[in-house]
């Protein structure tokens, strides 16, 4: 089933804190949220269901390019599609800004993840080792991946 996205503004800084802090070791603070929710060229886009936040992710533009910041979904609702619709209306609203490349970078490991960017078109174009550390026994690297959207 399709949701409608909402655009994330500064004072939707506190739940999506709260929803990235289910997924993530090292969360960011509502303030830095909100933050980069002020920013003229900071997307945020989400999901809501039943009146909450399931799904959200955040770019930053800068000079014709998009950098996905942080995506996280509800942990209860992975592999239901909704990082698929978040990450399919993000790149349609890109392309309809003129937006001609969307890069991110991912933990090597994340293979639930990799696998959706690879769906999307996403090609790896390197790699840095030892990245990702926080809440980890082990460093993970970071896979740095693209894709273009202009045609």
């Amino acid at each position: 089933m399709t949701m409608p996205l909402v655009v994330l503004r500064p004072d939707d800084a506190g739940r999506v804190a709260m929803l990235h802090a289910a997924g993530f070791s090292d969360p960011w603070s509502p303030s830095a949220f909100r933050d980069l929710l002020k920013e003229s060229t900071s997307l945020g886009l989400g999901i809501e269901q039943h009146g909450g936040l399931v799904g959200f992710v955040l770019v930053q533009i800068v000079a014709g390019e998009a950098d996905i910041l942080t995506i996280a979904t509800a942990p209860d609702l992975k592999r239901t599609g909704i990082a698929t619709q978040l990450m399919q209306g993000l790149l349609s609203r890109l392309g309809e800004r003129g937006i001609a490349r969307i890069t991110l970078d991912v933990a090597e490991d994340n293979m639930p993840a990799r696998a959706l960017y690879d769906r999307l078109g996403f090609a790896q174009d390197g790699r840095r080792p030892n990245y990702y550390t926080t809440g980890r026994d082990i460093p993970a690297a970071a896979i740095l991946m693209s894709r273009n959207l202009s045609v």
